[in-house]
C-alpha cells in the first residue's frame, strides 16, 4: 500500500509539472499516523496544516467541476486527485 501511495503522489507531482530532474532532489515524504504530521523535504507538515490542504482542493474541485469548460474539467481532476491523495493518506473515510 505504501508503494502505491508513493506512486499517487509521484503521479501528482508529474501533473503539477515537475520535471525528473526535481525529482531526484526530493526526499521520501513520511506521514506519522498517529500524531498526524506529515515530513516533507525538511519540512515538518502539522495535522492543521494538511487538513487546510485538504479542504482547499475539494472547494477549488467542486468550483471547476461545475463548470462546462474542457481546461476547467481537467484542471477540476489534478484538484481531485490531491484531494483524494490527502484524505487516504489521513486514512480519512469518505464514505465510499
Amino acid at each position: 500500500m505504501s508503494q502505491s501511495r508513493e506512486d499517487l503522489i509521484h503521479s501528482l507531482a508529474s501533473s503539477m509539472g515537475m520535471g525528473e530532474s526535481q525529482k531526484a532532489h526530493i526526499s521520501s515524504s513520511k506521514y506519522n499516523v498517529d500524531t498526524g504530521v506529515m515530513y516533507c523535504n525538511g519540512h515538518v507538515i502539522n495535522k492543521n496544516q494538511i487538513e487546510q490542504a485538504r479542504i482547499y482542493f475539494t472547494t477549488q474541485y467542486r468550483k471547476l467541476a461545475e463548470k462546462d469548460d474542457e481546461g476547467a474539467k481537467e484542471l477540476s481532476t489534478m484538484y481531485e486527485v490531491a484531494m483524494e491523495a490527502i484524505t487516504m493518506m489521513m486514512g480519512i473515510d469518505n464514505g465510499n
